[in-house]
């Protein structure tokens, strides 16, 4: 039996925490003063959270690009891809039963309109499984591309300019003149999240040496604080939260994703570990797919009753209600899972 990448599932588990992270401190960015300490804290924990998505589409290359690892284009097409599409379509229709009724308290025609258009786009975080499925249909040429080492360099360069550059100039633009080949077709988005899938694999599957590993972590740590500084300057500037640093297809969240994979793969890999610790990792990494696509649900409910960060100081409560959203989350999904057939296309 293939040995479990420990690190793989500690990011995982971790990632889906930080995730929640966002979720709870976005919705009470306006209940403080921009210029107050608890906003600041908010932008910290937001900030240093931001690694969170990178990371999820950084573990999938692990996997999904070996090119020494079996693979059926029909089996991945059917367990994976139409796993993705079934969960969107079931979670998509409960967060726009749920939501559409929170906000009109009936059903007629016209509730009944606005429904559907929410179930179409989904609800907000469920962009995720989108770029997902989206990539997953390119796997079998990509992973064509990670046979050859240099290839996969040259596929992370194109997607840092395409997909992480010229967006981010776009947002800070240095001149008035915007060419056909700085603009080009709107493929940012994708060659962003490919970049990442690639970056994921090649850390994980290639050896760096010292002063790569050192330049990688001073990047990380250069690419968190710039995110701190940026945004928390420019909303005081601006007199409202600017989110555009926060942005995952920015070269500082790319920095600073890189080197937290990069860091979990050298010190949070440990080659002997506890048996209770590695069943309690397995079980929590097992069910993270399913805690995300639930947790906004949870955070939603929890506000309902209350439940927001002012209960304490930011550097308490955010923490607090994160590990509570993610505690509730992790039952809920569990109880989920017991369904069998359920289990099989929703989580």
């Amino acid at each position: 039996m293939k040995e479990r990448v420990i690190y793989a599932d500690i990011l995982r588990v971790a990632a889906t925490f930080l995730v929640i992270a966002i979720h709870i401190i976005s919705r009470d960015f306006d209940l403080y003063a921009i210029d107050s300490y608890q906003w600041q804290v908010l932008n910290v924990f937001d900030s240093f959270a931001r690694m969170s998505v990178p990371l999820f589409f950084m573990m999938s290359g692990i996997f999904f690009l070996d090119p020494k690892k079996a693979f059926s284009i029909r089996k991945f097409y059917k367990k994976n891809v139409f796993r993705l599409v079934t969960a969107f379509i079931f979670w998509s229709a409960l967060y726009a039963v749920i939501f559409t009724w929170n906000e009109y308290r009936t059903f007629n025609s016209e509730v009944w309109g606005v429904m559907f258009e929410a179930f179409k786009e989904g609800h907000f975080h469920l962009w995720f499984l989108f770029r997902m499925i989206e990539i997953y249909v390119m796997i079998p040429f990509l992973r064509k591309i990670a046979e050859d080492k240099k290839m996969i360099l040259y596929l992370i360069a194109f997607c840092f300019y395409i997909g992480f550059i010229l967006p981010t100039y776009h947002e800070f633009p240095v001149s008035s003149t915007v060419t056909f080949a700085e603009r080009g077709i709107n493929l940012d988005i994708t060659f962003g999240y490919v970049g990442y899938f690639f970056a994921g694999y090649f850390l994980a599957h290639y050896d760096l040496s010292k002063w790569v590993k050192r330049a990688i972590y001073l990047l990380g740590a250069a690419g968190l604080i710039s995110t701190i500084v940026m945004t928390g300057v420019e909303s005081l500037k601006q007199g409202k939260h600017y989110d555009v640093p926060y942005e995952y297809l920015t070269p500082n969240v790319f920095l600073m994703s890189i080197a937290a994979f990069l860091l979990a793969k050298e010190k949070l890999n440990p080659k002997h570990v506890s048996a209770k610790f590695k069943r309690i990792l397995l079980d929590l990494s097992a069910y993270s797919f399913g805690i995300y696509l639930v947790h906004v649900l949870i955070i939603f409910l929890l506000w309902e009753v209350g439940a927001t960060t002012l209960f304490s100081t930011p550097i308490l409560s955010v923490p607090i209600l994160t590990l509570l959203v993610f505690c509730i989350s992790y039952i809920c999904i569990k109880g989920i899972a017991q369904l069998p057939f359920i289990k099989r296309f929703i989580l």
